[in-house]
């Protein structure tokens, strides 16, 4: 499982205490933006390729802790970026 967040302590923890594979970002603009910047991640560190799909969840609206309500499945585009 790969993580996104842009606060380096929360990446940390969820690494030691979830074993996640946790990448420091910028916190995304809209869905549009957190899909396609989940799918260029994912292709970049390896987790996929264009072709494959892959599941995003998060919390909305962006930016409310422990929100976690919505769950997408997306496709690794051929130039990276995130379809639906």
């Amino acid at each position: 499982m790969l993580a996104l967040s842009p606060i380096i302590e929360t990446a940390r923890r969820l690494s030691v205490v979830w074993g996640l594979h946790c990448v420091v970002t910028e916190d995304a603009r809209d869905l549009d933006d957190m899909v396609n910047r989940a799918c260029r991640i994912v292709n970049h560190e390896g987790f996929g390729k264009p072709g494959d799909r892959i599941i995003v969840t998060a919390g909305v609206p962006l930016g409310t802790p422990g929100a976690t309500n919505m769950l997408r499945i997306a496709y690794i585009a051929s130039d990276g970026q995130g379809g639906v």
